[in-house]
């Protein structure tokens, strides 16, 4: 219970000047850029929907974190070219008890719920021979611990949209671990039926947040963020 109140405030703290936000421009797309000026350095573009994670601002210049095929990218973008996440209707927290979390209004419902971590259906990569700290886990990156074997990791995530049910796969689960189901949000855009799940895990290191995606009641993507 010390450890999820300790991460609520970082999480209140973190939010206050980072967090998921989306494109969101009237020409439909935005310019990203090597340095927070307009000179002759655009690296990128973005469509407008497009998640990034965004650090304290410089001025109007937002500071953004954003993965691309594949690749974890890094640059600038205009503040006022982007919408927070949290700026949608949130979906209020439920209850939250016995290893299992319930997100809900009167349209939407979403179900977390976590597992311990059984070492034995997991394979290991090792820092080297003679070390103990873990590098991957399933052939995976880690996120929530800091090479150490994690306690407990998603057994599913459930959501239901009107009378539609939909699974988050098990694939967009794996390699995350050490839930705080009492830190998980929800926000719909209601416009364009969007809905956007969040969740800032750890085990006290290894940090992270994760927004996964769903678009027209289906699965999208997620995306992480190692902000800490």
């Amino acid at each position: 219970m010390k450890k999820a109140f300790y991460l609520f405030l970082i999480l209140n703290c973190n939010f206050c000047f980072s967090q998921f936000a989306i494109v969101n421009d009237k020409d439909g797309y935005v310019n990203v850029r090597s340095s927070a000026k307009i000179a002759n350095n655009i690296t990128d573009k973005l469509d407008n929907g497009f998640v990034v994670y965004y650090y304290e601002p410089q001025g109007n210049w937002a500071n953004v974190d954003y993965q691309k095929n594949g690749k974890d990218l890094h640059g600038y973008i205009y503040k006022d070219k982007i919408r927070e996440i949290s700026n949608f209707k949130k979906i209020p927290l439920k209850s939250n008890s016995n290893g299992k979390a319930i997100l809900a209004d009167k349209n939407i419902k979403i179900e977390f719920t976590e597992t311990k971590f059984i070492k034995a259906n997991h394979k290991f990569k090792f820092l080297d021979q003679n070390s103990d700290i873990i590098i991957k886990i399933d052939n995976l990156d880690i996120f929530g611990t800091d090479g150490g074997i994690p306690k407990r990791e998603y057994k599913s995530i459930e959501v239901q949209i009107k009378n539609e049910k939909i699974q988050i796969p098990a694939s967009a689960l794996k390699n995350l671990f050490e839930p705080n189901l009492e830190l998980s949000e929800a926000n719909y855009d209601e416009v364009n039926n969007i809905l956007y799940i969040q969740a800032l895990n750890s085990d006290g290191a290894g940090g992270y947040v994760i927004v996964w995606i769903i678009e027209g009641n289906k699965y999208k993507t997620r995306v992480e963020a190692t902000p800490f």
